[in-house]
């Protein structure tokens, strides 16, 4: 049975398996803001015409020194995307042949992207999920040869933060070493920051975060992301990217996005809500969850072994968890939940009543 590697288009999952889809779907195998985007971007929505017309700015200006601004680096420190997809394939474009490590369970479009390359994986995972806490011992002796670390921060299916210590620790490893981490922290913005390690960008030239503006602006379908990391580094990957990558829209969007901080921390606030709602609930069913500082999570069932049958009994009935059948370490037994409104949130939960009241 081909599982999708990804969530969301769950129309696509439908037909894979061959399942009417209900009039309602609830779509909670996506990650993206509940309550969707800035009310500037609709508001403004019209001023985007006369962008069409123009080819956008070359190096995605103002957005790019505005971000610049924002996380308190350098211009040239900085470079925006289409997406963090479109970044993360120009990344491991740079290890070919090099030996690679990567900590599951993890973001599948890690290995996705390495393995298109031709990189040579090693392939770790933390000893128990809802602690997640990296092989540390493991990790370094396998870095005494790779190219480079990536590190999913806040992690990806879990929700779990890696301390910045800890993160800082592996970097003074790897600089005496020649070995890169990558730190991806596309949902960092759903934390108050202090584990992000943007801050130690200047002190190790061996590091570079990855950011996502996607997720917490509820603009996906725009592409949106950046790489903060050592100039000559921005330079190589500037070369390799195509003219015009970021198109004039996504620019201004972006922008838009920056200029409303206030809707961040009221959506970090809307959705720690609803999440702790949803915490205790699992908790009441005798479920397992993760430590997530996301605006997701993970959680297994009290049988784990009906994980599939749950989550086959939840798509006929409308409502689209994601499986973790490609996640490394979770084989399947665990189900990722994004939290959205409280609708979608209180047919899940009478799904489960009456999955439970079989």
């Amino acid at each position: 049975m081909q599982y999708p590697s990804h969530g969301a288009n769950y129309q696509t999952l439908y037909e894979r398996f061959q399942i009417p889809m209900p009039e309602k779907v609830y779509d909670l195998s996506e990650n993206v803001n509940a309550f969707g985007f800035p009310a500037a971007i609709k508001e403004k929505w019209h001023q985007l015409l006369r962008h069409i017309v123009t080819y956008p700015h070359p190096e995605a200006e103002p957005l790019r020194t505005l971000l610049a601004q924002k996380h308190h680096v350098k211009r040239e420190n900085l470079l925006i995307g289409n997406g963090a997809a479109e970044l993360l394939t120009f990344f491991a474009g740079r290890f070919t042949n090099q030996k690679v490590i990567i900590v599951h369970p993890t973001f599948s479009e890690y290995k996705t992207t390495l393995e298109a390359q031709k990189a040579k994986l090693v392939e770790l995972a933390v000893e128990t999920i809802t602690a997640y806490q990296l092989p540390i011992e493991q990790i370094k002796k396998q870095m005494k040869d790779a190219a480079c670390l990536y590190l999913c921060n806040p992690n990806n299916p879990t929700g779990s933060l890696i301390p910045k210590k800890t993160i800082e620790e592996l970097l003074i490893f790897g600089k005496a070493l020649g070995c890169e981490i990558l730190v991806d922290e596309a949902f960092m913005d759903w934390t108050d920051e202090t584990q992000s390690a943007i801050p130690l960008i200047e002190r190790y030239p061996n590091l570079t975060v990855l950011r996502s503006m996607t997720k917490m602006y509820g603009i996906a379908g725009i592409r949106l992301g950046y790489f903060i990391g050592r100039k000559e580094l921005v330079e190589e990957l500037n070369d390799k990217l195509p003219h015009w990558h970021v198109n004039a829209l996504a620019i201004e969007v972006g922008k838009w996005c920056l200029e409303d901080e206030a809707f961040r921390h009221e959506s970090i606030a809307k959705h720690a809500e609803i999440k702790a709602r949803l915490e205790h609930y699992l908790l009441e069913k005798q479920c397992i969850i993760t430590n997530s500082a996301t605006n997701f999570l993970c959680f297994q069932l009290k049988e784990p072994e009906k994980t599939q049958d749950f989550y086959f009994y939840c798509l006929r009935k409308g409502v689209v968890l994601r499986h973790t059948e490609n996640f490394y370490g979770m084989d399947g037994k665990w189900l990722r939940i994004g939290i959205k409104k409280a609708e979608a949130m209180e047919k899940f939960q009478q799904i489960m009543d009456e999955w439970y009241g079989q």
